[in-house]
């Protein structure tokens, strides 16, 4: 508790006037640190103290009223209420999720759940929309989400943390101690969540969405090695735990309780060393390995009887990136290898008049896939006001053979309060190891879902443009507007199947085609540090090709509100409203419109500590039980209070 009895240096936590998008400095766009608003590609952030003020805990908590942004739990109740994202109509695995630049593995049915991942040890999540897979690679269709740690703040020892009383017995803890000299920092975060249980029926045992705790323990660190050479290290223990119940009826049983427990494991590790190459050059390498263990089960409840399922994921990868600015221009030149494996075991017993039989088999056959790329990009000025950047990028891959994909963009500032830019490029999502060696054998039903070994890359190109004007100090307005074209999309060909024999067999096909279209308008209004008001409104248009329908469960209007206030000197206000229109979900079903409304007041009782309250959906928006494509939020209200504090000796 040393860190409790430093000296205070007089600091209001979150009295300082938030910084807006046109302050921040971002890398996810480019690959390099511009500002938000003079960036060449569009990169939006929502910062660790935006996510605080909107009452997250997780990442998905922090994004789910982020204009442009869809996290709805609901929309994927088939895989357990994941919470994944959706950018411009794209979802699941079509969204490239990042931490500090490196992609991230151990998705649950193809998506990533942003759920899992709290906010305790992170700086900033960086948002940028449209394909980039010309820097990134695989899965980057619809847009990317970097998840960035950061060194400390303030030189010399600090310490944050945060303590809060959630509803539904839910409860969530974090703290963070750091130590910043001249020429070494270091940061031990630490932090625990519980989340009670949302039924689905009260008549019924069933969880529309489980009880559940989250645990994180990290590490970070850097130093200068030598003049020019530094170097950073991080590590970092998540564990996921959920204990769900559903039920069944069965002929002459009736009724009876299912467990459906889950537990995962992901740990990170990742080296980061930077060169100073000299005369503006520089070379950055890392290295990464990513570790996740799942195991979900379905047993009878006081029985043996019933399935386990044990998925193991490991990601090692290696990149190289040379900063060269030469003439005028700067150009990125990168490598990057990865090697991937992935497995899942089914372990099932079944009751025979024999006794209890145990069987275990491959559910997914042992994947070990190896790619590699290299990627080039080129930035520059063609006048003052005119920024310009080309890129291309070809990857190889044990599957599926080769892919390059190119991008270009254009950022023409012809005054100081008038931003305007343009981009283009491809997308391309590689096939999952579970799409090319998924069985999931219910032969007893009637069918079985067979992945193919011979399923090809889905392509995409798409375009982007947005416009910024700053009409005076206290009004800006913004518009947007979007296009893609998607090729090949992967999925089950549900009107193909083939018999053999005992069930019929559903494969994943190449066989989608889609077109999503969109744009967006928003203002925002200033007055001095008191008063701030965000207004996004968001339109999204969706078509499937093949099957001549929209894409389900995506509203195609979708309105923000935000308003930050300090009426008076201690008290700190933050309402967000976001409503949405119906949404199609298949022939004859839509999802009803809906809006929710988070509140959250803090307090500032002291220079370094303020206590707060509030609520996330307080209107208590949520599925109408037994009715089918309900996607409104299915956790319903939730109302915390707590206390944070952040502690320092040193300046920024």
């Amino acid at each position: 508790m040393l860190a409790l009895t430093l000296p205070l240096v007089p600091r209001s936590v979150g009295a300082q006037p938030p910084k807006g998008n046109g302050d921040d400095v971002v890398v996810t766009g480019t690959r390099t640190p511009e500002q938000a608003q003079r960036a060449t590609v569009k990169t939006d952030v929502v910062t660790r103290d935006e996510a605080e003020r909107r009452g997250a805990t997780n990442v998905a908590e922090a994004l789910a009223t982020q204009p442009g942004v869809r996290v709805d739990p609901g929309a994927f109740s088939q895989l357990g209420g994941v919470s994944a994202v959706r950018i411009q109509g794209f979802d699941l695995q079509r969204v490239l999720i990042l931490e500090d630049g490196e992609p991230m593995v151990g998705d649950t049915g193809g998506a990533i759940d942003l759920a899992s991942l709290p906010v305790g040890d992170i700086q900033r999540i960086e948002i940028v929309t449209g394909p980039t897979s010309s820097l990134y690679g695989s899965g980057a269709i619809g847009g990317v989400i970097n998840i960035v740690t950061g060194p400390p703040r303030y030189a010399g020892p600090s310490a944050r943390g945060r303590l809060e009383r959630r509803s539904r017995g839910g409860v969530y803890g974090a703290a963070s101690a750091s130590y910043a000299g001249r020429d070494a920092w270091s940061t031990v975060d630490g932090s625990f969540s519980r989340q009670g249980g949302v039924s689905r029926d009260p008549a019924l045992p069933d969880f529309q969405v489980a009880p559940t705790s989250r645990a994180l323990v990290s590490a970070r660190a850097g130093g200068v090695i030598t003049d020019r050479w530094t170097l950073r290290v991080r590590v970092r223990w998540l564990r996921e735990a959920s204990e769900g119940v559903s039920s069944a009826e069965a002929p002459g049983v009736g009724r009876y309780a299912l467990d459906t427990p889950a537990k995962t494991d992901r740990q990170t590790a990742h080296v980061i060393q930077s060169f100073d190459l000299g005369r503006g050059a520089s070379l950055r390498m890392t290295a990464g390995h990513q570790r996740i263990d799942n195991t979900s089960e379905r047993f009878q409840r006081g029985s043996q009887v019933g399935e386990r399922h044990d998925r193991a994921h490991r990601l090692l990868s290696l990149e190289q990136t040379l900063t060269w600015p030469r003439g005028g221009v700067t150009w990125i030149v990168g490598a990057r290898a990865e090697r991937e494996h992935f497995e899942q075991q089914l372990s099932t017993v079944e009751s025979h008049s024999s006794g209890l039989v145990r069987r275990d088999s491959e559910e997914v056959a042992p994947q070990t896939l190896a790619r590699a790329a290299g990627y080039v990009q080129l930035q520059g000025k063609a006048t003052s006001a005119l920024s310009w950047l080309a890129g291309l990028r070809a990857e190889t891959h044990t599957t599926y053979g080769s892919k390059v994909t190119p991008r270009a963009a254009l950022s023409y500032r012809p005054t100081e309060s008038v931003s305007l830019r343009v981009g283009a490029g491809q997308g391309f999502r590689a096939p999952s190891a579970k799409e090319r060696g998924f069985t999931f054998d219910h032969s007893s039903l009637g069918y079985r879902v067979v992945g193919d070994r011979a399923l090809s890359p889905e392509t995409s190109w798409g375009v982007n443009g947005d416009a910024s004007w700053a009409a005076s100090r206290q009004v800006t307005l913004r518009a947007g507007a979007f296009a893609n074209w998607v090729r090949d999309l992967i999925d089950l060909d549900l009107e193909g199947g083939v018999s053999n024999g005992a069930a019929v067999d559903y494969r994943y096909q190449n066989f989608g085609r889609a077109r999503t279209f969109g744009g967006s308008l928003g203002y925002t209004i200033r007055a001095g540090a008191r008063l701030r008001v965000d207004t996004g409104y968001d339109y999204l248009y969706t078509r499937d090709d093949v099957r001549r329908r929209p894409l389900g469960g995506r509203p195609p209007h979708t309105l923000t509100t935000t308003l930050r206030a300090r009426p008076l000197r201690r008290l700190e206000l933050s309402i967000r409203h976001r409503a949405s229109t119906d949404a199609w979900v298949s022939d004859g079903v839509r999802s009803p419109g809906y809006s929710t409304l988070d509140v959250r007041a803090g307090w500032d009782v002291a220079s370094a500590a303020q206590v707060y309250a509030g609520g996330t959906n307080v209107t208590d928006v949520h599925p109408d039980p037994g009715r089918v494509g309900d996607l409104r939020p299915p956790l319903g209200r939730t109302l915390f209070a707590g206390i944070k504090f952040e502690l320092h000796e040193g300046e920024p």
